[in-house]
């Protein structure tokens, strides 16, 4: 079996959820999650990988509904780039051989999440966009989105989980209740989610923000019982 899983940093790094659920049931993984990286940037890359390669499963962890990215010809020296994410996603223990995934990623995305972060360089070009527009602008947009890959991948026959990283489902329904009765919920793990779960217990890593090592057990069990409901694997 092949999986692809895309999303932000909460599904990147040693011992986080994807590679859990990889050592338990030996798939190859291809991970296309970047740290900093938004829904546009999921959204898209997702479809241009799965029209180059095959895949059996598709695990996304959705990020913040205000995240917006960009594919840009000249890319930024800022570390809010998928150029400069990707080098942080390989570590000694992480198997590259005969391909490292990495070398699928596109380097020319950079992220929204900078600006949110008032990073010099991505201000300068997020700035003018955020000012026009509102939270449930952005809302909307996103939940497109989510419909178009779902639909894709419906259209594709392929084996999919949509996932959030924090509890914003009332913020999806109270910014368009059409849109959002339009998602498959039967195939969305929401139950609970890796931050509920991370503050829920503090199981934050040293940086405050981001699940430790017990929350990315924690939240692959859930994913794990999901799939297991499902008899996807």
């Amino acid at each position: 079996m092949v999986v692809l899983v895309n999303g932000c940093s909460f599904s990147r790094g040693p011992d986080s959820w994807p590679y859990v659920l990889q050592n338990k049931y030996k798939f190859d993984l291809i991970n296309l999650a970047q740290c900093g990286a938004g829904n546009t940037y999921i959204f898209e890359s997702t479809i241009f990988e799965i029209l180059n390669r095959n895949y059996d499963l598709v695990l996304i962890m959705w990020s913040a509904p205000s995240r917006i990215d960009y594919r840009v010809e000249t890319v930024f020296n800022s570390s809010y780039t998928s150029l400069q994410s990707s080098k942080l996603n390989d570590w000694p223990a992480k198997v590259i051989h005969p391909i490292n995934d990495q070398d699928y990623v596109q380097k020319d995305w950079i992220f929204g999440c900078g600006f949110l972060n008032n990073d010099k360089e991505m201000k300068k070009v997020f700035e003018p966009y955020y000012r026009l527009v509102s939270y449930k602008q952005l809302i909307e947009s996103f939940l497109i989105k989510v419909l178009a890959l779902q639909n894709f991948l419906k259209q594709k026959k392929i084996n999919y989980v949509f996932s959030f990283y924090q509890d914003y489902i009332e913020d999806l329904k109270n910014a368009n209740k059409t849109l959002f009765n339009n998602i498959d919920l039967a195939n969305c793990c929401i139950e609970d989610n890796i931050y509920n779960i991370t503050q829920r217990h503090n199981w934050f890593d040293t940086d405050n923000i981001h699940p430790n090592t017990n929350a990315h057990y924690a939240w692959a069990q859930e994913l794990d019982k999901h799939i297991k409901h499902r008899k996807i694997f």
